[in-house]
């Protein structure tokens, strides 16, 4: 078994952060308004001064005048003394407890406040302060998930890692972060060099251009770090490192490329609707990136003024900056009165999505509406927004009648709902669109990733030549979408991008090379390959206050063979975590790779008990069954595991066998028969189903 050296994965992690000291000092927002009085006034005003503030009474906008809120028969009290800002609610063992508020997070329209711990961490309560207007439904207390019951045992609870500060806000409510986060003590010493969004967060360290300024020589854009008026694609990652689903690959280095520094997330089920509408929590710049206003380089700041946030113009004046009137503010093109809501170009073209209760989002992916699409697919539209009573198929009717369209507007739509429902025949469509150079990327990879689950020549045809694109989203979503490959095929075709320039790029490669072991590696490559590895492992220990970063850490010394590194990343998973499923299940497989299923099952048992309608909870208990000689007794587990996960065909197959091979054929045929009207393609069940007959 190959293990990996403890020593070079430091050395990495001692790379990685050499890398990323400032070649400039910080000099703090209050320098720049000496020269930017009205850029600097403008802030003071905006989001981003406000995203984080010492509490005070200047900052804290909830009612802590002994006010008091109730969350499933718990009783929170909100007050002061001596000054300071006092909140009563559960701790991590639900038990009632005062805690001090240290800042506020946030302002509009919500506020949420943050609890310092003697480790270092920062909580974020989940009891937030609407701060709306009381006429709009605000100026009162809520609880962010107000239909679950968020004990302490869940991993939502406020004290808990997914509610964590430091791992999961800082870096965008804060200037220059520095996480310092100790893995051996499970301790933070985080540091800033602003508590806010300042200057620098966007433009980068300011000494030098400071030095300019005052007239010290020249210097290449006027000794900016970063200038973000050189493109509308230089502005846009500026953006898009805080307003996008995206995952930290390393310590900001704000002069990066965005692809060094984050990952970003496709279109995935889930987070974005079939036709690529917001869903999930997912910001604005994977929906952005969809739009014909990206692909005509329009940009962030060609709507928002960059230092006060606000919208550049009031109203459709806003849209016809860009849009003559006569051809879209007419009710021709609208079909509503003039000055209506139904009018205004956003209502219908970037329709909201309400998040944290209270924050009504705007989509940013600029797209005319769909009812047609709604009818046919299940998706939203704009049009049924505000007109609730009457439904999709009066508005698809009534478009129907003006455009005389029948299908939806969005080929791409289609293809992905009939590739999320496991319809083969959206294979070819989903090819085409992940070919067609006429698409944004990230619609582009979204294909790519969509059609995998129909392995084929021709899916791999596309996603080679995805691997030569300039688009790091392509490459990046082109080598996920290899993982039906065996290591080795994965490895002789992603060689050349072992030294990609992005890093998003190389850690994808890192992710479908991981489990390849090191003696199939030619010994030209394995210099390289050894050093992927280690810029792997470096960039998941950076966020090892994570525990989805763990878990995956952990998988990745199990793929090396270092079970016992393995076991260690996933118990500090579990420390961070308790409940957080994927980690009880890697930590169950790897105690099943030691021979010790006892404590695999232990750790299983708790999970059932926590998770009980997770289906693969009940397969890995159902299988851990079948090792152990319990057969029987496996056999419910796995019939739930299917009704659980009924899109998972796997499972189905694994219970389909293990009836058989409990003598019950005929029933395992029934099984696999009717699998296969769900899974009329999958070559796996249909010759298990022929070998029983």
């Amino acid at each position: 078994m190959q293990t990996m050296s403890i020593t070079r994965v430091l050395a990495a992690l001692a790379l990685l952060f050499a890398g990323h000291v400032a070649a400039q000092d910080f000099v703090g927002s209050e320098a720049c308004a000496r020269c930017h009085q009205d850029a600097y006034a403008k802030w003071r005003q905006s989001d981003h001064w406000h995203a984080m503030q010492i509490a005070s009474d200047s900052s804290v906008l909830g009612d802590f005048s002994d006010a008091s809120f109730d969350y499933h028969g718990v009783r929170s009290r909100f007050y002061r003394r001596n000054g300071a800002f006092l909140v009563e609610t559960t701790n991590d063992k639900g038990q009632l407890q005062e805690f001090t508020i240290a800042y506020t997070l946030g302002f509009y329209p919500l506020q949420q406040y943050l609890v310092g711990f003697p480790d270092g961490r920062l909580q974020a309560l989940s009891i937030s302060w609407d701060s709306r207007p009381a006429a709009q439904g605000g100026q009162r207390w809520y609880h962010l998930y107000p239909d679950e019951n968020i004990t302490a045992a869940d991993p939502l609870h406020w004290t808990g890692a997914f509610q964590n500060w430091n791992a999961r806000c800082a870096s965008c409510h804060t200037t220059n972060l520095a996480k310092n986060y100790s893995r051996r003590n499970n301790r933070y010493a985080t540091q800033w060099s602003e508590i806010n969004v300042g200057c620098e967060a966007c433009h980068g360290a300011g000494s030098k251009h400071m030095a300019w300024a005052r007239g010290g020589g020249k210097a290449a854009a006027k000794g900016l770090l970063v200038d973000i008026r050189r493109s509308a694609s230089r502005q846009l990652e500026v953006c898009a490192g805080c307003h996008s689903r995206r995952s930290e690959l390393q310590q900001r280095d704000i002069a990066a490329d965005f692809a060094s520094n984050y990952q970003l997330s496709p279109l995935l089920e889930g987070r974005y609707h079939a036709d690529g509408q917001i869903l999930d929590e997912v910001y604005e710049a994977g929906s952005f990136l969809q739009s014909r206003m990206h692909q005509n380089a329009v940009s962030c700041a060609n709507c928002h003024e960059p230092h006060s946030n606000a919208l550049r113009v009031q109203g459709n004046g806003l849209c016809l900056q860009c849009h003559a009137a006569p051809g879209y503010d007419t009710r021709e093109h609208h079909f509503h009165s003039a000055g209506s809501s139904g009018a205004q170009c956003v209502n219908c073209h970037m329709p909201q999505q309400t998040y944290m209760g209270v924050d009504r989002r705007r989509d940013h992916s600029f797209r005319v509406p769909d009812p047609v699409a709604s009818v046919v697919l299940g998706v939203p539209n704009a049009c049924t927004q505000c007109h609730t009573g009457l439904g999709d198929q009066w508005a698809s009717d009534f478009l129907v009648a003006r455009t005389g369209r029948t299908t939806p507007r969005y080929p791409h739509a289609a293809a992905f709902a009939a590739a999320r429902n496991g319809d083969v025949q959206s294979a070819p469509a989903l090819l085409a669109l992940a070919r067609n150079a006429d698409y944004p990327a990230i619609l582009r990879a979204t294909a790519l990733l969509e059609s995998r689950r129909f392995p084929s020549a021709q899916h791999l045809e596309v996603a080679l030549a995805a691997l030569q694109s300039p688009e790091p989203l392509l490459r990046a979503n082109a080598v996920t979408a290899l993982d039906y490959l065996e290591p080795a095929r994965r490895l002789q075709l992603l060689q050349p991008l072992l030294a990609d320039p992005a890093k998003a790029v190389r850690m994808a490669v890192a992710r479908q090379l991981a489990d390849l072991p090191t003696a199939q590696v030619a010994r030209g490559q394995r210099a390289g390959f050894a050093r992927l590895l280690d810029e792997y492992a470096a960039s998941l220990a950076f966020n090892a206050d994570m525990p989805e970063s763990m878990s995956d850490l952990g998988l990745l010394h199990a793929a090396r063979g270092s079970l016992t590194a393995a076991e260690q990343d996933l118990l500090h998973a579990r420390k961070l975590a308790p409940a957080y499923l994927p980690a009880m299940l890697n930590l169950a497989d790897v105690y099943r790779a030691q021979q010790r299923d006892h404590l695999g099952e232990a750790v299983l048992n708790e999970a059932q008990a926590i998770h009980p309608e997770s289906g693969d909870v009940q397969y890995a208990l159902g299988m851990l069954y079948v090792r152990t000689g319990r057969r029987p007794a496996a056999l419910p587990l796995l019939r739930r595991a299917v009704a659980l996960s009924p899109a998972n065909a796997v499972y189905v197959h694994v219970y389909s066998v293990a009836l058989a091979e409990s003598g019950r054929t005929s029933e395992a045929i029934r099984v696999l028969e009717a699998a296969l009207q769900r899974f009329p393609d999958n070559a796996q069940l249909r010759a298990t189903l022929r070998a029983y007959q």
